[in-house]
């Protein structure tokens, strides 16, 4: 059996972020098979000193070359969506815990830790009037699903993506939009809001029993498994001392 890999997608603003979420896997993880890195093939390759924190896997991507018209920030927020949905293409894994570069793991998981005593994955949700500003999300959500999603589904990180059902939900996009991949989908609409893991999680809570299990408000403590700061900000002196004590505590 293949196993479960990890995948983090970045690009080169975020080297800075991944520095730590690197450290974070090597000093919390076990029982994964394989750290995959994804990032844009933008003429900015990962230093060596993080490519020497742990082994791994390093893969650059060509970014498309249009958008949709009316996307009115950096593409790379689409795209980096887009290739974790599309994580298949690095790996044979049955399955992939997703870190963006700026979460950075706080104690130690394995893949069991993401399942139940059934060895189903778990995915949390929450009920829309406690979304507060991920209220964004259900338009667009609904919008790309075609049904009304009963809960908003990414009220933490990290995520597992499973392989059957990463491929079923592919198709059920391509089939009820007739297009041939993701990209179709996003022109189609002119989609400038997209949220890869609602629209994943929806889609496994209306259609999934098996693979997944649901958990709803109550999170059992799963979401204390990170710490997450938008990259966007840069890394604060405070930041940088706050991910050294974790980092560094024994």
């Amino acid at each position: 059996m293949p196993g479960v890999d990890i995948l983090i997608p970045t690009y080169h603003a975020d080297f800075i972020w991944l520095v730590f979420c690197l450290r974070a896997v090597k000093k919390f993880t076990s029982g994964f098979r394989n750290v995959i890195i994804v990032s844009d093939n933008d003429g900015h390759a990962i230093p060596q000193s993080i490519l020497n924190i742990m082994p791994v896997t390093v893969v650059y991507k060509d970014l498309p070359t249009k958008w949709p018209a009316r996307l009115n920030h950096r593409p790379g927020y689409l795209w980096q969506q887009i290739l974790k949905l599309s994580w298949m293409e690095f790996t044979d894994s049955d399955a992939v815990l997703i870190l963006d570069s700026d979460e950075m793991l706080v104690t130690d998981v394995t893949p069991q830790t993401f399942r139940d005593e059934r060895g189903r994955w778990r995915w949390a949700y929450r009920n829309w009037e406690d979304a507060g500003s991920a209220n964004m999300w259900k338009v667009p959500t609904q919008e790309i699903l075609k049904f009304e999603p009963q809960y908003e589904a990414m009220p933490f990180a990290p995520f597992i993506f499973e392989r059957k059902i990463t491929y079923d939900f592919i198709q059920y996009l391509k089939g009820i939009h007739g297009a041939t991949n993701l990209y179709d989908v996003f022109f189609k609409y002119d989609m400038t809001l997209f949220s890869e893991y609602n629209a994943y999680g929806s889609y496994v809570f209306k259609f999934d029993s098996d693979v997944y299990y649901p958990l709803v408000n109550d999170f059992n403590g799963q979401n204390k498994l990170i710490i997450k700061s938008w990259s966007y900000g840069g890394v604060s002196k405070e930041e940088k001392e706050k991910r050294e004590k974790i980092l560094n505590a024994n």
